[in-house]
């Protein structure tokens, strides 16, 4: 068997035994049993930008039923590319008794804390009705034909980045050659559909959305609308909706203000002098003589956290007269959320009225889809 006529499931998250070529001798001559081994132990894992790859975790001498094992190699690494190896026949280790991976367990904890994807890209890697559209190297990366009006359909790679029920939301890697308004690195949805023959292919609608003025965004009752319509359906276009609308808009973002210490002494001092009579303290002026901090609030659901935001001032009610109130583009926003220590769950919309959560995996959408807004 070669990872040519297999293709990556038979490595990914297994165990593989492979000979050691003359290039690859080269590559892994520090490891313990570079001078008699003749084969290596590989663990197949997926590189969500570099693809199948397979890590070295130790060399081998094939007997004549099974391998002798050289020690771990403690420090370095050797990690080869599918295409490296993909000629190359290969042994398969199916570890029924876990051995392999009790042993390996701090190499293979190590892989998946770096390269582990999101909860839905690792959903889509168990479709295997996929596997047909999928790069024979790169398997979140799926062949899907742009269509559009007037336009003859192209086949451009796309990575997969989310999935949303039937639709699947990722990367385009390739430039168009057609006008079809969407460039490479941007953001698409796709959708899997099947011939007559019940083939299967990958199709994303490339017809224009309607597009927005700013105006249409300044009061948020559009995306309130959006959400509403979402939360009585959640159909894909309503969705998409949703985190159109949002990479477009204005929220505000509750804030506690945090003076300096200098300042923050001197309304003490204010409150010290007027002692029993806090009326005393009406009409006079506080001037803050250093810039203050505005910390955003964070609100708890259990052990998880989340970075609030709102379509409205207004929206914030009762909860909101506790802050300062500031108005972000949802990109800052998002920025924001991504570096609070607390390392918030996602983002939450409108939390005490109609809430939406925007997931932290679906940052990255949202920052690179397609603005709709259009010049007044």
């Amino acid at each position: 068997m070669t990872y040519k006529e297999v293709g990556f499931r038979a490595f990914y998250q297994h165990f593989c035994g492979f000979p050691i070529t003359d290039e690859h001798r080269k590559l892994v001559e520090n490891y313990p049993g570079a001078g008699e081994a003749d084969s290596m132990l590989v663990y197949g894992y997926i590189d969500h930008t570099a693809g199948m790859t397979l890590e070295v975790l130790c060399l081998a001498v094939r007997e004549e039923n099974s391998y002798h094992f050289f020690n771990t190699q403690k420090t370095g690494r050797v990690s080869l590319k599918a295409e490296a190896v993909q000629d190359l026949e290969f042994a398969f280790f199916a570890d029924k008794d876990g051995h392999l991976k009790k042993r390996y367990q701090k190499q293979i904890q190590e892989l998946e804390k770096g390269h582990r994807a999101n909860e839905n890209v690792e959903k889509t890697r168990e479709l295997t009705f996929l596997d047909p559209v999928r790069h024979p190297y790169h398997p979140d990366d799926i062949l899907v034909f742009l269509l559009k009006d007037g336009l003859q359909p192209e086949g451009r790679r796309v990575r997969i980045n989310d999935l949303d029920g039937h639709t699947f939301i990722g990367e385009l890697l390739e430039e168009p050659e057609a006008d079809f308004g969407y460039h490479q690195g941007e953001t698409i949805a796709f959708v899997v559909q099947e011939d007559k023959d019940h083939h299967v292919f990958c199709c994303s609608n490339m017809n224009p959305s309607r597009k927005l003025k700013a105006s249409d965004l300044e009061d948020g009752s559009m995306l309130k609308e959006a959400v509403s319509a979402f939360n009585k359906e959640r159909t894909q276009d309503h969705l998409l909706d949703i985190l159109e609308l949002l990479r477009d808009s204005w929220v505000w973002i509750p804030c506690t203000a945090i003076p300096s210490e200098q300042d923050h002494e001197a309304v003490l001092k204010m409150l010290q002098e007027a002692g029993d009579d806090p009326s005393a303290m009406v009409g006079k002026e506080i001037t803050m003589k250093d810039s203050v901090r505005l910390v955003p609030d964070i609100l708890s659901n259990g052990s998880e956290f989340f970075f609030p935001i709102f379509s409205s001032a207004e929206e914030m009610g009762e909860y909101g007269e506790h802050f300062s109130k500031i108005q972000k583009h949802v990109l800052e926003a998002i920025a924001l959320a991504r570096n609070n220590e607390k390392d918030p769950a996602g983002i939450v919309l409108n939390a005490f009225t109609e809430p939406f959560i925007l997931d932290k995996q679906l940052y990255d959408i949202v920052e690179k889809m397609k603005s709709r807004i259009v010049e007044e």
